[in-house]
């Protein structure tokens, strides 16, 4: 176990070395479809993307009274962790989140803080919450993000 752990400490120092960033860097707007491939799909570095859905009606609908309003009786499932760490390595563990069937009310509460729970609680599907369990809420989000969508078909 002991050598494993030592390569991987040697790739995480190649792989910065070679190709990453010492810190994610952040981008004003959202890149053209070829950049965005060519800079960051391609290289798979990560990058955080400012303004490209700050005219989505989501920023300023999604509060907490609207979301109960919309959803708050509607049963999601929500990851548990112990510490927010999931499908991540835990000692000698591969760990994944526990999934839980819950009202949207009851893990705003937790969010909010206004009921107090063991764990870490999120709303994470691989495949997104949003559409297969939240339909309800898409109205406030754009159902295609052009320049993302051009630049995964034109190189895929």
């Amino acid at each position: 176990m002991e050598s494993v752990k030592k390569r991987l400490a040697e790739f995480s120092v190649e792989a910065h070395d070679l190709y990453l960033n010492r810190s994610v860097p952040y981008l004003e707007e959202p890149p053209d479809p070829l950049h965005f491939y060519r800079d960051w799909i391609g290289p798979n570095k990560p990058c955080i993307i400012r303004n490209a859905f700050s005219h989505w009606p989501a920023l300023s609908r999604w509060t907490p009274d609207y979301l109960r309003e919309k959803v708050g009786s509607k049963f999601i499932s929500v990851a548990v962790t112990p510490n927010g760490y999931a499908d991540a390595v835990n000692g000698d563990r591969f760990v994944m989140p526990e999934e839980r069937l819950m009202s949207f009310s009851s893990v705003l509460d937790i969010i909010e803080g206004k009921v107090q729970k063991q764990g870490v609680f999120y709303v994470q599907k691989q495949c997104s919450n949003l559409l297969d369990e939240l339909p309800e809420l898409t109205d406030d989000v754009e159902p295609h993000v052009s320049w993302m969508s051009n630049a995964l078909v034109q190189h895929v």
